[in-house]
């Protein structure tokens, strides 16, 4: 997945994809996931969906795919005078890439006040175990010789 585009705006106030897609992408997505199955999906098919919904222009859908495949979330291939999209990888794969991503900036940025917040999460017998197993986490994504901390570093 190293070489799909990175979300540059994270929105916590949104549920599922939509944290990291825009809600007509992320629509268009779970749509392709749930109905394409291997087959592919034309914008006209991605259309059919997507207007059950919501009134949408058939335009609108085949620039928001067009916009996912250069994100390259989705893959596509001409066949005749239409495209037919796949998606790049499972609805699984993409959500881990993104969670992973996120953990990893927070776990480098905030390290501290994640450490905190996730230990508080455990039970209290294995707080410790907890927050001892995320602090050799974030140590080890430290680069060589960066010992130096920071605010946000202190737990």
């Amino acid at each position: 997945m190293s070489d799909v585009v990175e979300p540059s705006v994270l929105r916590a106030d949104r549920f599922g994809l939509r944290p990291v897609l825009g809600n007509l992408e992320a629509e268009t997505m779970e749509a392709i996931w749930e109905h394409a199955q291997g087959r592919g999906m034309t914008v006209r098919e991605a259309h059919e969906i997507l207007k059950q919904h919501r009134p949408i222009a058939y335009t609108t859908v085949m620039t928001t795919m067009a916009r996912l495949a250069k994100k390259k979330l989705l893959k596509a291939s001409k066949a005749g005078v239409a495209y037919i999209y796949y998606p790049a990888m499972s609805k699984a794969e993409f959500t881990s890439g993104f969670v992973g991503r996120v953990l990893d900036q927070i776990l480098q940025d905030y390290s501290g006040a994640a450490i905190s917040h996730f230990a508080e999460l455990a039970e209290p017998e294995s707080r410790d175990a907890v927050h001892n197993m995320l602090q050799e986490i974030v140590n080890r994504r430290k680069p060589p010789g960066d010992d130096q901390e920071t605010e946000n570093d202190e737990s």
